[in-house]
């Protein structure tokens, strides 16, 4: 009779996550979406960017920054050219989609790979008060350009 234990695991080598770069702070792929909902598109392509450049890919960083500031004109467009009808979700959710969706396509398994090594992320506090100097910033611009038209 075999005197073997039929309830003891095998003896196969188990595969660990290797070990994330602890100097190496990234911003989650959640981060891009919260920073898109509160300081638009421009401000997600900022964090991809900060990304790209923690990564080490500098290269993907203008295309990145056209990609953002595209599609804020093209929201800022088709909000002044759609009538009023139509509800505001339909400009706030597609850039949160995309730009979570573009986050995801140039770093996604690198975010999740870095996170399973235990990697450290960036606050989303962080990334809120950033965002929101964004939304500053762009509030300024727009009232700069309101009060130099002279609109009234």
């Amino acid at each position: 009779m075999d005197n073997q234990n039929p309830f003891q695991a095998p003896a196969a080598e188990l595969l660990a996550s290797k070990p994330a770069d602890q100097s190496l702070c990234l911003y989650s792929v959640a981060a891009i979406g919260l920073s898109t909902f509160i300081g638009t598109s421009v401000a997600g392509a900022y964090f991809i960017s900060q990304n790209l450049k923690a990564m080490g890919r500098e290269s993907e960083v203008n295309k990145v920054w056209a990609m953002g500031i595209g599609l804020f004109i093209a929201m800022s467009v088709a909000g002044f050219f759609l009538p009023e009808s139509i509800p505001a979700v339909v400009f706030i959710l597609p850039p949160i989609y995309g730009m979570n969706a573009y986050a995801r396509q140039l770093f996604g398994p690198q975010v999740i790979e870095h996170k399973a090594g235990n990697g450290r992320f960036f606050s989303l506090w962080r990334v809120a008060g950033i965002s929101l100097l964004f939304s500053l910033a762009l509030a300024a611009v727009l009232f700069a350009l309101v009060l130099l038209s002279g609109f009234e």
